[in-house]
């Protein structure tokens, strides 16, 4: 009997910092997690990283990042993920796009969340409040993190 993949929702900081030069260790360890961790995800992202990457004014690295991800399922957002993103800023200051990238991922049923985003989704209190909000509306709780989370540690 064939395992189901975990799936993994890749947000844009994620995309982008695999591109970016003058970050090179938080570079190489997004595109060691693109070659070594990915393959055994089924990967997705949402409109609202279509969204961030369409916005980037630099033409080609906003085809690099399209070419990137052009394999990925699309999370489509709805009145529902409008609806829990709003709860989620009830309970947490958080910016709205990053509010609908939690809302996105978690009514997607989601396991984990990918982000380098560490100022507002790579935090103890944003975690805590997913558990809370999302075991009170009965949906999978998701687990937010960064692609160097994924790795053992090294001695």
């Amino acid at each position: 009997m064939k395992q189901e993949k975990l799936k993994v929702y890749i947000e844009s900081s994620v995309i982008s910092m695999y591109f970016q030069e003058n970050a090179p260790y938080l570079r190489d360890i997004t595109r060691r997690f693109w070659e070594e961790v990915l393959p055994y995800f089924d990967t997705y992202i949402s409109e609202i990283v279509l969204d961030e990457i369409r916005a980037t004014k630099d033409t080609k690295l906003r085809k690099k990042m399209e070419n990137l991800i052009k394999n990925f399922k699309v999370l489509e957002v709805n009145e529902d993920i409008l609806n829990l993103a709003d709860i989620y800023l009830s309970k947490r200051h958080l910016p709205r796009m990053d509010a609908l990238h939690l809302a996105s991922a978690s009514l997607g049923e989601i396991q984990f969340l990918v982000t380098w985003n560490l100022k507002h989704l790579y935090k103890r209190g944003t975690q805590e409040m997913i558990r809370e909000v999302n075991l009170w509306l009965k949906i999978p709780i998701l687990t937010v993190a960064t692609p160097e989370d994924f790795f053992g540690e090294e001695v």
